[in-house]
């Protein structure tokens, strides 16, 4: 039996770019999976785009409309809904290979055997504007290791494309912290694979573009914003013995921000 896949999408006035991702999904070679849409708190036409997708029928849509509180409210509330076995993230600037979800259902059938022990399936990025893969490949045959043995170990670093088993992630929420709207998903991503491994598979499924709206593009904002989320972060990283000595210095120079911007909210009460 095909396994069913929750393809995720948390969104904020992105109605000028999702439409590249949901034809990439409408092309998929097998349809056995859901699109959940968790839009948080968009002002712009994207509650009216994803009904007009809805009326059509070729993909099945859950769409949620929140209030604004993030990406990490906006994920735990998909994990919450997600009727998949598989949960995939797919940021709404990013699309996908018309053959990623045949893929990942025979990879994924391939290791029944496996599944107890594994926390979900990683994959390689596309970078969209030269169709490369992001970072040297993975090793070969594929493996089962942590996000930070491939970092660390292996030194295969950039984003990947990461699917987690629904009940993996319901086991390891992000945290809500009041007055901020991000943590570093990497806080929960080297939980769960520390705990579970990940099967890495040497193949690209996942097109990422980065707009200038963009997380990663905004990482000084987001740690001004949030120094909470990242300092639960940094925090993280000093625990971990596979992180060299250098990079938990830099860990402890971004706590020390952290503690900076904190103050500065606690005392005027809004971002420095």
């Amino acid at each position: 039996m095909s396994i069913y896949i929750t393809i995720f999408t948390p969104t904020y006035n992105r109605a000028y770019i999702l439409p590249r991702l949901y034809e990439s999904l409408e092309k998929q070679s097998v349809k056995y999976f859901e699109w959940l849409v968790v839009d948080d708190g968009s002002t712009d036409n994207t509650e009216r785009l994803v009904s007009k997708w809805e009326r059509e029928g070729t993909v099945t849509i859950n769409y949620i409309k929140t209030s604004n509180g993030g990406k990490q409210r906006a994920i735990n509330r998909g994990v919450r809904e997600a009727k998949g076995e598989l949960f995939f993230i797919v940021d709404s600037d990013d699309f996908l290979t018309p053959d990623a979800i045949a893929i990942v259902q025979k990879d994924w059938g391939r290791i029944k055997n496996e599944k107890t022990t594994l926390s979900g399936l990683c994959y390689k990025r596309v970078v969209y504007e030269t169709e490369k893969f992001m970072g040297i490949d993975f090793p070969e045959p594929p493996i089962a290791a942590s996000l930070l043995d491939m970092v660390y170990k292996y030194k295969i670093k950039g984003d990947k494309a990461e699917i987690f088993k629904t009940e993996m992630m319901r086991d390891y929420p992000f945290p809500e912290i009041l007055g901020e709207k991000f943590v570093p998903e990497a806080y929960i991503w080297n939980r769960i694979t520390t705990n579970k491994p990940m099967y890495f598979i040497n193949k690209g499924i996942y097109f990422c573009e980065y707009l200038q709206d963009g997380l990663t593009a905004n990482f000084c904002r987001n740690l001004r914003q949030n120094p909470m989320g990242f300092k639960l972060y940094y925090n993280d990283v000093l625990c971990y013995e596979i992180i060299p000595l250098k990079n938990k210095f830099k860990a402890v120079v971004r706590i020390i921000q952290c503690i900076f911007f904190l103050t500065m909210k606690r005392l005027y009460g809004k971002d420095t």
